[in-house]
């Protein structure tokens, strides 16, 4: 990944319904891949960017499992964050947690609806019709000291049709929206 000017993965956790295991045997497993994958990411000069997925069915829910398992394995230098909007608002998370905050991934709501039958194709840009307070967040994160990169992931049917004109203006009101 050097050779290729890649400094950043981003590591996701499984979605199974089927997981048995127990939240410590989650953890443990966590800590463990997250020990296994240090010396692969300080050997090429890489940071892990870990994200929380908030489904219920998700290994790692909350931004605090991954805090907790990056401080017990005392590597903060080679792990962060990813805060995901979305994910952050499916969860239920309050904490933001800006100081281990690699990298913020936004998209929007507009349909109000129950938490649990929300999908990825449910994500669109931010604008005013947000129900996740994404400009909160978003805003908390800076303010809390994070100085890093926002990508957006509007994984919409909607948001993919657009011509590439009509993006461009949705992105700029969608980063004027959120102060950026």
């Amino acid at each position: 990944m050097a050779a290729f000017g890649c400094s950043r993965i981003v590591l996701c956790p499984v979605n199974d319904p089927d997981d048995n295991r127990t939240t410590e045997a989650q953890h443990r497993d966590l800590v463990n891949a997250l020990k296994r994958y240090a010396p692969i990411l300080e050997e090429r000069g890489m940071i892990g960017l870990v994200e929380p997925l908030g489904f219920e069915i998700c290994s790692l829910r909350f931004k605090k499992q991954a805090v907790d398992a990056i401080a017990e394995i005392g590597r903060p230098d080679l792990f962060k964050l990813v805060h995901d909007t979305f994910h952050h608002y499916l969860s239920g998370e309050k904490e933001l947690y800006p100081e281990s905050t690699g990298l913020i991934h936004t998209s929007g709501v507009v349909r109000a609806a129950d938490i649990g039958d929300l999908t990825d194709d449910d994500r669109v840009l931010v604008d005013g019709s947000d129900v996740m307070g994404n400009r909160d967040q978003i805003t908390g994160l800076f303010a809390g000291g994070y100085e890093g990169y926002l990508s957006y992931e509007p994984f919409s049917p909607s948001i993919q049709v657009l011509t590439p004109e009509k993006l461009s203006t949705e992105i700029r009101g969608s980063l004027e929206f959120l102060g950026l």
